[in-house]
């Protein structure tokens, strides 16, 4: 049976691949024909395999014969901007620096949202440019403002404004009736009909555009990301869930198969896409996190409050999130880092460390059960130049469970209580891949010598696939075990030197743009 997460095994797994470069140093090309990625925002084969063999989702089922295929895990943490900026960049956020939808301004206590401003490695776009190869580029999430490249550039969320999304800049223009993706994933009552219409139109809109693409454009990389699948998920869960407290059993029978009508729609534009690509391509299906139902929030601040903490009043109060709501990622305030911060960094650490220990210890009371999988401290998951503006611990919830700060909660509330109604899905660690095309050996296969495949190693594997070196510094690595021996004997994957950081200066007017957009989710 299938593991929830592969958790436990991801902190070896990075430092495996950090250790591993993967590449030789033959002068053979890779495949070298075209590569087409279609992101699936939140697919998990824990909610689309019963679906697949009912015969509901042929197009998935087909590619489970045709391709190699299996599990993926995500990134820590593992929200869609680290996750796909790690997908598109081959390293860990510690590296490419984007470690949520928010972050703090240096030295203040200021809020502002990521962008691809804030990406710091250079993405696969970027890495193929002095090879001159044509990259089509569609609303993957963390790319606005959009990179300058040979070829088209359609961003992702978050955006500065409704326009400038796009490059060229003229191609905005050209696209007609384009939503873009706001991240509203919240489910108000009544809403169900116009928020379900709403991820219909984008999905239709993506698959347009991806249609006309695999055509009438020319491209060496095709990368776009459908995310309705993430947005149905994150809202419309309870409508299949029983267990969960806000479940309500009228509801469920007009909404319960929302989130199936949409993975098969979703499974036909799959369908449309196989058959409008040439022979020699290779098509990556890629996800960039699981998912699974959401009930019950654990409060932070009550289980520091709750008899037998191991933390003062004093060390408790100095615990906080970027967003308390949602808050499985903490930090400790420490001085050089956080304005009136009563701990120097080793003071706070040692507060981080008690701290990991009760959460990794924390119970719903109401039966006992675990709710925590998994708590990383920062060094266990972060490597590279920015590692230490990551999060201090990162808490990976059990099955149906969610992290909040609860600071604003009576200070005698239960450390577990309901999670709210507007939200019924998360992400989980377990996240898909598969990939078909003539150098790829088919069948299912979650990792190999001894190591779960990460999103880190997405752009060491298309690269080669491209026919292009893989540059060193990647903390990802080639996934040979997918490849045909006899194809990879003749094309041994090639090394490159290191990249140069990547960084754009955001402006002032630009910041306080930043400062505007709200967080309204993952």
């Amino acid at each position: 049976m299938r593991s929830r997460h592969g958790a436990a095994c991801l902190g070896a797994v990075l430092l495996a691949a950090l250790a591993l470069s993967g590449v030789g140093c033959g002068k053979g090309r890779g495949a070298g024909g075209r590569v087409v990625v279609i992101g699936l925002d939140g697919a998990t084969w824990e909610l689309l395999q019963p679906w697949i063999d009912q015969g509901d989702l042929p197009t998935l089922a087909r590619m489970q014969r045709e391709a190699a295929w299996g599990e993926i895990q995500s990134s820590v943490p593992y929200l869609s901007p680290p996750a796909w900026t790690t997908a598109v960049t081959g390293v860990n956020p510690g590296k490419h620096a984007i470690f949520d939808f928010q972050r703090r301004i240096p030295g203040q206590v200021v809020i502002v949202n990521e962008t691809a401003k804030s990406r710091r490695a250079q993405p696969i776009w970027n890495m193929l440019r002095a090879a001159k190869k044509r990259v089509l580029i569609m609303n993957v999430p963390m790319t606005d403002p959009p990179d300058e490249v040979n070829g088209i550039f359609i961003a992702g969320f978050p955006h500065f404004d409704d326009v400038g999304f796009t490059y060229p800049p003229d191609y905005e223009a050209k696209l007609g009736d384009y939503e873009l993706d706001e991240m509203e994933m919240k489910l108000p009552p009544g809403q169900e009909d116009s928020l379900l219409a709403a991820y219909r139109t984008q999905q239709a809109q993506r698959r347009r555009i991806v249609l006309d693409w695999l055509k009438n454009e020319p491209f060496d990389l095709l990368w776009a990301v459908f995310t309705a699948s993430d947005r149905v998920q994150h809202t419309f869960w309870v409508f299949s869930d029983p267990q969960n407290p806000n479940y309500d059993a009228a509801l469920a029978r007009r909404y319960g198969n929302a989130m199936h009508d949409l993975w098969v729609e979703q499974d036909r534009i799959l369908s449309e896409i196989l058959q409008a690509l040439r022979p020699d391509d290779t098509l990556l299906l890629l996800s960039d996190h699981g998912f699974g139902p959401l009930r019950y929030d654990l409060q932070v601040t009550q289980l520091m409050r709750a008899a037998g903490s191991r933390l003062t009043e004093r060390e408790a109060s100095s615990v906080y999130a970027i967003t308390p709501g949602d808050a499985a990622r903490l930090y400790v305030a420490r001085l050089g880092r956080d304005p009136g911060a009563p701990y120097t960094p080793e003071e706070a650490r040692r507060v981080r460390d008690k701290l990991a220990g009760m959460l990794r210890e924390a119970r719903d009371p109401a039966t006992g059960a675990r709710v925590l999988e998994r708590v990383w401290a920062n060094e266990d998951v972060f490597r590279g130049t920015y590692a230490e503006k990551g999060p201090d611990l990162v808490a990976l919830p059990d099955a149906g469970y969610f992290v909040t700060l609860g600071e604003n909660a009576p200070p005698q509330s239960a450390t577990v209580v309901p999670h709210s109604p507007l939200l019924s899905g998360w992400h989980e660690m377990n996240g898909i891949y598969a990939l078909r095309g003539p150098a790829i050996a088919p069948g299912e296969r979650d990792g190999e010598a001894g190591r779960l495949y990460s999103l880190v190693d997405v752009v060491p594997s298309v690269l080669y696939l491209l026919g292009e070196a893989i540059p060193e510094g990647l903390d990802g690595h080639l996934m040979r075990d997918l490849l045909d021996p006899g194809h990879l004997e003749q094309n041994p994957p090639r090394a490159t030197g290191p990249l140069e950081e990547d960084y754009r200066e955001t402006t002032p007017e630009e910041l306080e743009n930043l400062k505007n957009l709200p967080y309204i989710g993952g």
